[in-house]
């Protein structure tokens, strides 16, 4: 008898983390947003999908927005920032593309540039090599659910009651 007893309160903490592990993401449109979390504190929120071969992820945390383009097919200098130009509409701007082996991570600082990333169809990342065309299909209202998970989750760590698990949903 007391070994369903202990079973039963051993696994109901796990479907608890599980559960809340499933609340951390919600697609809008072809793009996935979630929570992300560094030892077990909010670090921001990304929207994510993928298209052309190519990993799509933005992220919003307190360093504003940024861009990780992520391809099986790179074979990047680690460590190297290259020059790149953002074009999103009529705005272009330039910027740096830090390398990690298959992946390059792009800040996104310019206010205009991402009001211009909501209503344009295509980003396009132009580098000496090659021009990258990230679709951005569904991105006014991901972009908005991206931006409402931030606030909402940022804010989440001031603590009302230590005895309860906040509500981390993207």
């Amino acid at each position: 008898m007391r070994l369903p007893v202990a079973v039963s309160v051993v696994l109901i903490p796990v479907t608890s983390v599980i559960a809340r592990e499933q609340d951390q993401t919600i697609s809008v449109g072809p793009w996935t947003i979630a929570t992300s979390f560094k030892a077990e504190k909010f670090d921001g929120c990304t929207m994510s999908r993928s298209a052309n071969d190519l990993d799509i992820k933005f992220a919003r945390s307190n360093d504003g927005l940024r861009l990780f383009l992520d391809s099986s097919k790179w074979k990047l200098e680690r460590g190297k920032a290259y020059d790149v130009t953002l074009v999103a509409g009529a705005r272009s701007v330039q910027a740096k593309a830090l390398a990690e082996g298959r992946s390059v991570t792009i800040a996104l600082s310019d206010r205009p540039l991402s009001e211009r990333v909501r209503t344009a169809n295509i980003l396009q990342v132009r580098g000496e090599g090659a021009t990258l065309k990230v679709p951005l299909d569904g991105s006014t209202a991901a972009l908005e659910r991206l931006e409402s998970c931030f606030e909402r989750n940022s804010h989440a760590d001031v603590e009302s009651n230590p005895f309860v698990a906040p509500s981390r949903k993207p």
